[in-house]
């Protein structure tokens, strides 16, 4: 693994022994996720444990959980260690992306893609992506490092898509035109539609839940309407990658959810491909801490 990464799960909760703890490493910088109430003793002994054997630059702790079980919306969390400030470069199979273990929950690195990452950059070696839910821009860094003719990145927050610009810098990738957008991602492609503006691979790799002006997108809802979306948008013999963390949505679930949308659309799947996390990640699907549900679906070419 750290042939490949210097940014990794250490430590996966329950697969780890270690029930409603995650602790992940980028680079030099460490975050600690408690998603469950732990003894202050056994936090002080993962604390301890990283001292002695990284002697981490920085090393935060972030409280995952309020009253009722409810995950936090805001910011809760308590840096340790800060020597270096809260930022650090990390590499993936080459690439370099940017992380702020501060900025919010998130890191702007999702460890648990990292060999969905790979894999779909391998696969758009001169083709049309479309990054749906682009955050960072890391998938938009694969595909075009992979060699993609064309990559649009699609995200609503301003503040986001100015970290995939960094990420992007950190490459020495030069964005083409409309390579970054700011948009809402359904309407995104309701215009590209109408438009005919069509791709040969797109991303959908929404938030369970978020809020932006005033809206609230739920992924349980709003997964039929995007999976149609994405079919009448995708060219023949193209691919989808349809991901989420959504613990409501098993890959059983997510997979007839596909084959619904394919049918309402005329859309022939040729092939469909259950996808998973890297190794770091033991006992994945069996807590909310590292839930995954991803579907590669591989499209028919006219004439087939």
């Amino acid at each position: 693994m750290r042939a490949v990464t210097d940014a990794l799960r250490l430590v996966n909760s329950s697969g780890d022994n270690l029930p409603g703890i995650v602790v992940e490493q980028y680079c030099r910088h460490f975050v600690i996720h408690l998603f469950h109430e732990v003894p202050e003793r056994t936090l002080q002994t993962v604390i301890d444990r990283l001292r002695s054997r990284f002697d981490p630059d920085f090393l935060v702790v972030k409280h995952r959980l309020v009253e009722g079980g409810r995950e936090h919306d805001s910011l809760n969390v308590r840096i340790i260690i800060d020597r270096s400030g809260s930022k650090t470069t990390v590499t993936e199979h080459g690439l370099k992306f940017q992380v702020d273990l501060s900025d919010t929950l998130n890191t702007g690195l999702f460890l648990d893609m990292r060999k969905n990452r790979k894999l779909i950059g391998g696969l758009c070696r001169q083709r049309e992506v479309l990054n749906c839910f682009a955050y960072s821009c890391s998938f938009g860094v694969h595909c075009r490092a992979g060699g993609a003719s064309r990559v649009v990145n699609v995200d609503v927050s301003a503040k986001i898509l100015d970290k995939g610009r960094k990420n992007y810098e950190l490459n020495n990738l030069v964005p083409h035109e409309n390579e970054f957008v700011l948009a809402d991602a359904v309407r995104y492609l309701k215009g590209a539609a109408k438009r005919d503006n069509r791709f040969d691979c797109i991303i959908l790799d929404p938030p369970t839940f978020a809020r932006h002006q005033g809206k609230i997108f739920s992924i349980t809802q709003a997964l039929p309407e995007l999976l149609g979306l994405a079919f009448s948008v995708l060219k023949p013999g193209g691919d989808v990658l349809a991901a989420t963390n959504c613990t409501a949505i098993s890959p059983d679930m997510l997979m007839k959810e596909i084959q619904a949308a394919s049918r309402r659309t005329q859309c022939q799947v040729e092939s469909t491909t259950r996808l998973h996390q890297d190794q770091d990640f033991p006992g994945s699907g069996t807590m909310k801490e590292s839930f995954l549900s991803c579907i590669l679906v591989r499209t028919g070419r006219l004439g087939r």
